[in-house]
């Protein structure tokens, strides 16, 4: 399948690669069809490109890499929805924002993760009862906040 998009230009996506959110995504349910896009860097970060609209585009990642202890339960419908069997592989992801000209105030939703039925290329997003919160800073500390200032010049009277 054949897509222009805003960020990677024209692409090539195989249809048997395609992932298909029955239900859509949280405020995006005309959009069901996804492509995932690795990150060549190994930085952990993918994009989830829609294949119904080229200017559409999510960053995700592995809750995993960020927390982890992170481990959520699958409601029975969601898995129904998932058309998951067993012995079926499943792929967890969260999605990340990151504000313009502020990647260091990033964060990831761990409460609304994408789940991913890799034999079947079926997702939903689900929300969970846990508390994880929905937006996990990807920074934390001192780093998060740390700005570059332009440094002050001593000025010496005599």
């Amino acid at each position: 399948m054949e897509i222009f998009t805003s960020r990677f230009g024209s692409l090539s996506i195989p249809e048997e690669t395609i992932l298909v959110f029955p239900s859509g995504l949280i405020g995006f349910n005309q959009n069901p069809r996804y492509a995932l896009l690795g990150d060549e860097r190994g930085l952990g970060y993918q994009w989830l490109q829609s294949m119904d609209d080229g200017n559409l585009a999510f960053v995700v990642m592995e809750p995993g890499l960020i927390k982890a202890d992170y481990q959520i339960e699958i409601p029975d419908d969601a898995l129904g929805e998932l058309e998951f069997r067993e012995g079926d592989a499943l792929t967890i992801f969260a999605i990340v924002t990151i504000p313009p000209g502020h990647p260091e105030r990033a964060t990831a939703n761990l409460q609304g993760p994408l789940v991913i039925n890799e034999s079947k290329r079926k997702g939903k997003q689900i929300i969970l009862n846990e508390s994880y919160p929905i937006q996990h800073a990807l920074i934390s500390g001192e780093k998060a906040t740390r700005r570059l200032e332009k440094p002050t010049e001593e000025v010496v009277t005599t």
